[in-house]
């Protein structure tokens, strides 16, 4: 749990990144909204509502009114960086977004370094390896150069469209160097934020000692995150539950 991603290599360890991920998408997924609204049979007793319905049965509550917290999930898309810097890092990322993947049936998922690709199915493809192999071959380019501006641009003017909404949280895992100019990247992260949506950027420089967010990519970035965060170990996402929590 404390080792660098860098470091994780077996099939346990594998495994038990994606069985992190599981339990942070579930406690996404299963998050309710804190307003409460009228409910005909179940929930807790609304006094205020029930008082005032039997003022027309001279004051005796004959029938309770109640309340409950609606069902509003929130939906995962997620935006994995296989790049040449992220290489190390990519076998217990992907093993991650699987997780995310079928912790959640709405979620959506992505791999970028010089383009975008959609691997949303292929995740979730019951054998874990397997579902690396297939994405591997979908990922062409995986480990090359990184566009993370125009990657997200992409997205924001495609996908996003479609599934990211003000109940949407969307994760971007990457290093944050992007080998293009850092204007795309801040005018692709403003158009995103403008859907309502949370944004959180996991970054597993971020867990070294003395690393500040300096790169000129990642630095663009930085205005429009809810959550910057460190993704070195599993230890760093594991401890991502509480924080999503307050989202």
């Amino acid at each position: 749990m404390k080792k660098d991603l860098r470091e994780v290599v077996s099939a346990e360890d594998i495994q038990e990144a994606e069985r992190v991920a599981y339990r942070l998408g579930a406690a996404l997924r299963d998050r309710r909204s804190r307003r409460k609204v009228a409910s005909r049979h179940r929930g807790q007793v609304d006094l205020r509502r029930t008082i005032r319905a039997s003022l027309a049965t001279g004051g005796e509550p004959i029938r309770l009114a109640f309340r409950k917290r609606p069902d509003r999930p929130v939906r995962i898309a997620a935006l994995v960086d296989v790049s040449g810097s992220m290489t190390l890092y990519a076998r217990p990322f992907l093993a991650f977004l699987a997780g995310l993947m079928r912790s959640d049936p709405l979620g959506d998922a992505y791999l970028f370094h010089t383009r975008l690709v959609r691997v949303t199915e292929a995740l979730r493809d019951d054998d874990p390896f397997r579902a690396l192999n297939r994405i591997t071959l979908l990922a062409d380019g995986f480990g090359g150069g990184s566009r993370i501006g125009a990657a997200l641009t992409q997205f924001s003017k495609t996908y996003a469209r479609r599934f990211v909404s003000g109940r949407s949280v969307v994760i971007i895992l990457s290093d944050g160097y992007d080998s293009a100019p850092s204007d795309a990247l801040a005018a692709a992260m403003q158009k995103l934020s403008k859907r309502g949506c949370r944004i959180i950027w996991l970054n597993p420089l971020k867990g070294w000692r003395g690393y500040e967010p300096v790169a000129a990519g990642m630095a663009a970035a930085m205005p429009y995150l809810d959550l910057f965060a460190p993704a070195a170990t599993l230890d760093d996402l594991l401890s991502l539950e509480t924080e999503l929590a307050r989202l």
